[in-house]
Protein backbone atom coordinates (compact mmCIF):
# COMPACT_ATOMS: atom_id res chain seq x y z
CA UNK A 1 0.00 0.00 0.00
CA UNK A 2 1.48 3.12 -1.19
CA UNK A 3 2.35 5.59 1.42
CA UNK A 4 -0.35 8.50 2.85
CA UNK A 5 0.88 12.04 1.18
CA UNK A 6 0.57 14.53 3.72
CA UNK A 7 -2.09 16.81 3.49
CA UNK A 8 -0.91 20.51 1.92
CA UNK A 9 -1.18 23.19 4.69
CA UNK A 10 -4.07 25.54 4.19
CA UNK A 11 -3.43 28.34 2.02
CA UNK A 12 -3.83 31.98 3.56
CA UNK A 13 -5.92 33.85 1.88
CA UNK A 14 -5.85 37.41 0.89
CA UNK A 15 -7.71 39.80 2.57
CA UNK A 16 -7.11 42.98 0.61
CA UNK A 17 -9.66 43.04 -1.03
CA UNK A 18 -11.58 41.95 1.53
CA UNK A 19 -10.84 44.85 2.95
CA UNK A 20 -10.98 47.31 0.30
CA UNK A 21 -14.25 46.32 -0.50
CA UNK A 22 -15.86 46.72 3.03
CA UNK A 23 -14.53 49.82 3.03
CA UNK A 24 -15.82 51.47 0.06
CA UNK A 25 -18.77 50.06 1.98
CA UNK A 26 -18.47 52.14 5.03
CA UNK A 27 -17.74 55.08 2.15
CA UNK A 28 -20.99 54.80 1.00
CA UNK A 29 -22.67 54.50 4.34
CA UNK A 30 -20.77 57.53 5.98
CA UNK A 31 -22.31 59.60 2.31
CA UNK A 32 -25.82 58.11 2.84
CA UNK A 33 -25.38 59.54 6.86
CA UNK A 34 -24.52 63.32 5.24
CA UNK A 35 -27.58 62.69 3.56
CA UNK A 36 -29.47 62.25 6.77
CA UNK A 37 -30.34 58.91 5.04
CA UNK A 38 -29.69 56.51 7.68
CA UNK A 39 -31.61 53.40 6.44
CA UNK A 40 -29.10 53.25 3.25
CA UNK A 41 -26.44 54.17 5.57
CA UNK A 42 -27.28 51.15 7.49
CA UNK A 43 -27.61 48.81 4.41
CA UNK A 44 -23.90 50.10 3.50
CA UNK A 45 -22.41 49.14 7.04
CA UNK A 46 -23.91 46.22 7.26
CA UNK A 47 -23.00 44.76 3.91
CA UNK A 48 -19.60 45.98 4.37
CA UNK A 49 -19.62 43.90 7.44
CA UNK A 50 -20.97 40.77 5.45
CA UNK A 51 -18.04 41.12 3.23
CA UNK A 52 -15.43 41.05 6.16
CA UNK A 53 -17.25 37.81 7.60
CA UNK A 54 -16.07 35.93 4.31
CA UNK A 55 -13.01 35.42 6.19
CA UNK A 56 -14.02 33.49 8.80
CA UNK A 57 -12.61 30.52 9.23
CA UNK A 58 -10.24 30.63 6.92
CA UNK A 59 -6.00 31.04 7.66
CA UNK A 60 -5.43 34.67 7.34
CA UNK A 61 -2.49 36.75 8.05
CA UNK A 62 -2.33 38.63 11.66
CA UNK A 63 -1.82 42.02 10.09
CA UNK A 64 -4.87 41.86 7.71
CA UNK A 65 -7.08 40.24 10.74
CA UNK A 66 -6.34 43.28 12.70
CA UNK A 67 -7.38 45.35 9.86
CA UNK A 68 -10.27 43.41 9.55
CA UNK A 69 -11.18 43.72 13.18
CA UNK A 70 -10.95 47.32 13.20
CA UNK A 71 -13.01 48.16 10.12
CA UNK A 72 -15.85 46.03 11.77
CA UNK A 73 -15.86 47.62 14.88
CA UNK A 74 -16.06 51.02 12.96
CA UNK A 75 -18.80 49.39 10.77
CA UNK A 76 -20.98 48.68 14.11
CA UNK A 77 -20.27 51.87 15.84
CA UNK A 78 -21.25 53.70 13.24
CA UNK A 79 -24.34 51.98 12.82
CA UNK A 80 -25.22 52.31 16.23
CA UNK A 81 -25.10 56.03 15.58
CA UNK A 82 -27.44 56.01 12.24
CA UNK A 83 -30.13 54.05 14.86
CA UNK A 84 -29.87 56.78 17.52
CA UNK A 85 -29.98 58.91 15.03
CA UNK A 86 -33.57 56.95 14.28
CA UNK A 87 -33.95 57.01 18.00
CA UNK A 88 -33.69 53.53 17.84
CA UNK A 89 -32.38 53.40 21.02
CA UNK A 90 -32.35 49.73 21.91
CA UNK A 91 -30.78 48.27 18.15
CA UNK A 92 -28.66 51.65 18.90
CA UNK A 93 -27.16 49.79 21.93
CA UNK A 94 -27.13 46.05 20.58
CA UNK A 95 -25.28 47.25 17.83
CA UNK A 96 -22.75 49.61 19.82
CA UNK A 97 -22.38 45.92 21.90
CA UNK A 98 -21.26 44.02 18.84
CA UNK A 99 -18.45 46.90 18.57
CA UNK A 100 -17.05 46.74 22.23
CA UNK A 101 -16.97 43.26 21.98
CA UNK A 102 -13.87 43.79 18.87
CA UNK A 103 -13.09 46.86 20.53
CA UNK A 104 -13.54 47.31 24.13
CA UNK A 105 -11.88 50.78 24.53
CA UNK A 106 -13.77 52.43 21.26
CA UNK A 107 -14.54 55.59 22.64
CA UNK A 108 -17.56 56.81 20.17
CA UNK A 109 -19.54 53.17 20.64
CA UNK A 110 -19.40 54.01 24.55
CA UNK A 111 -20.68 57.27 23.58
CA UNK A 112 -23.57 56.32 21.91
CA UNK A 113 -24.36 53.31 23.72
CA UNK A 114 -24.66 55.32 26.85
CA UNK A 115 -26.98 58.36 25.04
CA UNK A 116 -29.16 55.48 23.87
CA UNK A 117 -28.85 53.67 27.61
CA UNK A 118 -30.16 57.17 28.77
CA UNK A 119 -32.70 57.78 25.73
CA UNK A 120 -34.70 54.40 27.27
CA UNK A 121 -34.00 55.67 30.98
CA UNK A 122 -31.43 52.89 31.98
CA UNK A 123 -29.23 55.62 33.90
CA UNK A 124 -27.33 53.44 35.80
CA UNK A 125 -25.65 51.40 32.39
CA UNK A 126 -25.72 55.07 30.72
CA UNK A 127 -23.27 55.78 33.32
CA UNK A 128 -21.04 53.01 33.38
CA UNK A 129 -20.44 53.87 29.82
CA UNK A 130 -19.64 57.60 30.96
CA UNK A 131 -16.82 56.67 34.08
CA UNK A 132 -15.48 54.27 31.11
CA UNK A 133 -14.90 57.31 28.67
CA UNK A 134 -13.38 59.43 31.52
CA UNK A 135 -11.07 56.15 32.35
CA UNK A 136 -10.02 56.38 28.98
CA UNK A 137 -9.15 60.36 28.80
CA UNK A 138 -12.33 60.98 27.04
CA UNK A 139 -11.99 59.74 23.77
CA UNK A 140 -12.47 63.26 22.14
CA UNK A 141 -15.40 64.36 24.82
CA UNK A 142 -14.00 67.49 27.21
CA UNK A 143 -13.58 66.49 30.93
CA UNK A 144 -15.66 69.14 31.37
CA UNK A 145 -18.69 67.81 29.83
CA UNK A 146 -17.93 64.15 30.77
CA UNK A 147 -18.30 65.37 34.41
CA UNK A 148 -21.62 67.38 33.48
CA UNK A 149 -23.22 64.40 32.15
CA UNK A 150 -21.86 61.96 34.82
CA UNK A 151 -23.61 64.56 37.69
CA UNK A 152 -26.77 64.16 35.69
CA UNK A 153 -26.97 60.68 34.89
CA UNK A 154 -26.16 60.04 38.75
CA UNK A 155 -28.87 62.19 39.56
CA UNK A 156 -31.73 60.44 37.61
CA UNK A 157 -30.74 57.65 38.86
CA UNK A 158 -31.16 58.64 42.38
CA UNK A 159 -34.42 59.96 41.32
CA UNK A 160 -35.23 56.48 40.11
CA UNK A 161 -34.68 54.56 43.14
CA UNK A 162 -36.13 57.13 45.37
CA UNK A 163 -39.54 56.56 43.00
CA UNK A 164 -38.88 53.12 43.03
CA UNK A 165 -38.59 52.86 47.02
CA UNK A 166 -42.25 55.51 47.06
CA UNK A 167 -43.70 52.94 44.89
CA UNK A 168 -42.82 50.00 47.10
CA UNK A 169 -43.67 51.74 50.26
CA UNK A 170 -47.14 52.62 48.35
CA UNK A 171 -47.81 49.20 47.61
CA UNK A 172 -46.88 48.02 50.94
CA UNK A 173 -49.03 50.69 52.85
CA UNK A 174 -52.09 50.43 50.23
CA UNK A 175 -51.89 46.80 47.96
CA UNK A 176 -55.45 47.80 46.71
CA UNK A 177 -55.01 51.08 45.50
CA UNK A 178 -51.38 49.90 43.63
CA UNK A 179 -54.25 47.13 41.97
CA UNK A 180 -56.17 49.46 41.43
CA UNK A 181 -53.28 51.81 39.28
CA UNK A 182 -51.56 48.67 37.65
CA UNK A 183 -54.95 47.90 36.25
CA UNK A 184 -55.59 51.63 35.09
CA UNK A 185 -52.72 51.47 33.10
CA UNK A 186 -52.64 48.47 31.47
CA UNK A 187 -56.35 49.76 30.80
CA UNK A 188 -54.80 52.25 29.22
CA UNK A 189 -52.42 50.33 27.20
CA UNK A 190 -55.38 48.17 25.83
CA UNK A 191 -57.33 51.68 24.65
CA UNK A 192 -54.32 52.86 23.15
CA UNK A 193 -53.32 48.96 21.33
CA UNK A 194 -56.75 48.71 19.74
CA UNK A 195 -57.49 52.38 19.25
CA UNK A 196 -60.48 52.88 21.36
CA UNK A 197 -59.63 56.19 23.09
CA UNK A 198 -63.43 57.98 21.86
CA UNK A 199 -64.78 55.71 24.75
CA UNK A 200 -67.61 53.96 22.62
CA UNK A 201 -66.42 50.72 23.38
CA UNK A 202 -66.22 51.44 26.60
CA UNK A 203 -69.48 52.84 27.13
CA UNK A 204 -70.90 50.03 25.07
CA UNK A 205 -69.30 47.74 27.84
CA UNK A 206 -70.92 49.62 30.86
CA UNK A 207 -74.35 49.54 29.35
CA UNK A 208 -74.05 45.86 29.25
CA UNK A 209 -73.12 45.27 32.70
CA UNK A 210 -75.62 48.14 33.99
CA UNK A 211 -78.11 46.16 31.90
CA UNK A 212 -78.18 42.67 33.37
CA UNK A 213 -79.19 41.47 29.70
CA UNK A 214 -75.66 40.09 28.31
CA UNK A 215 -73.61 37.49 30.07
CA UNK A 216 -70.66 40.07 30.32
CA UNK A 217 -67.72 37.93 29.59
CA UNK A 218 -63.60 38.72 28.84
CA UNK A 219 -64.61 36.31 25.32
CA UNK A 220 -67.62 38.24 24.81
CA UNK A 221 -65.77 41.28 24.71
CA UNK A 222 -62.58 40.23 22.59
CA UNK A 223 -65.29 38.89 19.97
CA UNK A 224 -66.85 42.36 19.86
CA UNK A 225 -64.20 44.28 19.66
CA UNK A 226 -61.43 41.89 18.29
CA UNK A 227 -59.19 42.01 20.47
CA UNK A 228 -56.59 39.22 22.60
CA UNK A 229 -58.90 37.67 25.52
CA UNK A 230 -56.13 38.67 27.81
CA UNK A 231 -57.07 42.56 26.77
CA UNK A 232 -60.78 41.95 26.75
CA UNK A 233 -60.64 40.96 30.79
CA UNK A 234 -58.19 43.84 31.68
CA UNK A 235 -60.74 46.33 29.57
CA UNK A 236 -63.53 44.41 31.93
CA UNK A 237 -61.59 44.44 35.08
CA UNK A 238 -61.65 48.31 34.55
CA UNK A 239 -65.32 49.37 33.85
CA UNK A 240 -66.19 47.11 36.05
CA UNK A 241 -64.36 48.86 39.07
CA UNK A 242 -65.43 51.85 38.26
CA UNK A 243 -69.12 51.46 38.00
CA UNK A 244 -68.56 49.51 41.13
CA UNK A 245 -67.12 52.24 42.53
CA UNK A 246 -70.01 54.99 41.55
CA UNK A 247 -72.40 52.50 43.13
CA UNK A 248 -70.59 52.29 46.20
CA UNK A 249 -70.46 56.01 45.97
CA UNK A 250 -74.48 56.34 44.94
CA UNK A 251 -74.71 54.41 48.22
CA UNK A 252 -72.94 56.56 50.69
CA UNK A 253 -74.84 59.78 49.72
CA UNK A 254 -77.87 57.81 49.51
CA UNK A 255 -77.17 56.79 53.06
CA UNK A 256 -76.12 60.18 54.31
CA UNK A 257 -79.53 61.76 52.89
CA UNK A 258 -81.27 58.58 54.97
CA UNK A 259 -82.32 57.47 51.56
CA UNK A 260 -82.05 53.76 50.40
CA UNK A 261 -79.34 52.80 48.70
CA UNK A 262 -79.83 51.32 45.01
CA UNK A 263 -78.91 47.30 44.03
CA UNK A 264 -75.54 47.15 43.01
CA UNK A 265 -74.96 47.17 38.93
CA UNK A 266 -72.21 45.21 38.64
CA UNK A 267 -73.17 42.16 41.25
CA UNK A 268 -76.43 42.06 39.18
CA UNK A 269 -74.59 41.92 36.02
CA UNK A 270 -73.35 38.54 37.14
Amino acid sequence: MAPSEEEAPPQIIDCIPLIEAATKQKEEGNSAVKRKAYSDAVTSYTHGISILDKADGHPILRTEGQQMVELKAVLYSNIAQCFLSQELYRRAIESADSCLQLDPSNAKALNRRSLAFEAIRSYAPALEDVLALQQLGGGGLSAESLAERAASLRAKQEEVERAAKEEADFKADDPIGMAMVNVKERFDEVVEKYDLRDGEAAGEVADWLTSGEWDVTPKRIAQRFKMEEEDAQVFLAWIAQGLDFKIKNAEAQAQAAGQSPAPSLVEASG
